[in-house]
């Protein structure tokens, strides 16, 4: 059964929100995602049942994103969201984000949502009317939001902090969740969440597999950023207003198209995880904004700098 795509968002990429590569930064495609499963949960008929007063919460469990296509300062953009499966108390949901001009898929956004009590976090089977509604909006995922370069198949945390340690994982990101950053229920919202991990990545200094790049692609040096285009996360726990996250980081290999890493966001003071997450890079080509395959000089250095087989 296809069901139609409605649409959820409509806005555009401000300059602020475009990050030192210039386009928009993944913390800000996950607002858009906010907002869209927000129109979803209406479309649904769970605006009630999950609002600031009602009985249950929407808690998201895991996320796969694919990044198609920059959007860059001034953007037109729109989204539609979708159903990929209903089952009693878990769904998977489909958020497609547009370029409005030219009707090509910018980036592409899967969630696996929960339907639990409120304060309790049992779950709870869905009401009828979100399942009767959920038929009618139930699609296969298109070719653009299925994994790529990774595997959504038993995708099992192994994070904890000693483990980190063991590993030689770098420490990234450090912080407690604030107020700002956290939906009615003081618990991190996905942007914020996001968020936490953009400001990590930098700390990797990760530079020099680029600077080899630079050196040694035919006709370069040339100037050579990164960029995300695909991500995975498993959430664990969610945590809330006043809890600290610590992120451990590290290289996890490539190929000669893309770079992986690993993103761990622990809880400093109990060593346990909120969250794994799996990241699939390119090298950027910063002038001609194209994709660069890595050279075997490349690959040497970022294998040289990479913790072998880390995951989740």
């Amino acid at each position: 059964m296809t069901g139609a795509a409605v649409e959820v968002w409509r806005g555009c990429a401000n300059a602020w929100e475009c990050d030192h590569v210039g386009h928009l930064n993944t913390r800000h495609y996950v607002a858009r995602v906010e907002q869209g499963l927000a129109a979803l949960v209406r479309r649904l008929e769970l605006a009630d049942a999950v609002g600031s007063s009602g009985e249950y919460h929407l808690l998201v469990k895991a996320q796969h994103m694919r990044f198609l296509r920059e959007a860059r300062a001034g953007a037109a953009l729109h989204a539609t969201g979708q159903v990929l499966s209903w089952g009693q108390d878990e769904a998977d949901v489909l958020f497609l984000l547009y370029h409005s001009v030219s009707g090509q898929v910018a980036a592409t956004f899967r969630l696996t949502i929960a339907y639990v009590e409120r304060g309790s976090g049992r779950p709870a089977p869905w009401p009828e009317q979100a399942t009767r509604a959920a038929g009618a909006l139930t699609c296969e995922a298109p070719n653009e939001a299925r994994p790529r370069s990774i595997s959504l198949d038993g995708a099992e945390v192994t994070a904890s902090m000693e483990r980190a340690r063991q590993l030689g994982m770098r420490a990234t990101g450090l912080g407690t969740v604030m107020s700002d950053v956290c939906d009615a229920d003081g618990q991190w919202r996905l942007s914020g969440f996001m968020g936490r991990v953009a400001d990590s990545i930098p700390h990797l200094r990760n530079g020099e597999w680029r600077d080899v790049l630079a050196k040694t692609t035919p006709g370069g040096p040339l100037r050579v950023g990164s960029a995300l285009v695909e991500f995975q996360t498993v959430h664990v726990r969610w945590p809330k207003v006043g809890d600290g996250c610590e992120v451990r980081s590290a290289l996890a290999g490539c190929t000669d198209r893309v770079t992986y890493s690993s993103h761990w966001l622990l809880d400093p003071q109990t060593g346990e995880p909120w969250a794994a997450v799996r990241t699939v890079g390119i090298a950027l080509d910063l002038d001609a904004r194209r994709s660069l395959p890595l050279t075997a000089e490349a690959q040497a250095a970022y294998r040289a700098a990479s913790v072998p087989d880390l995951v989740l």
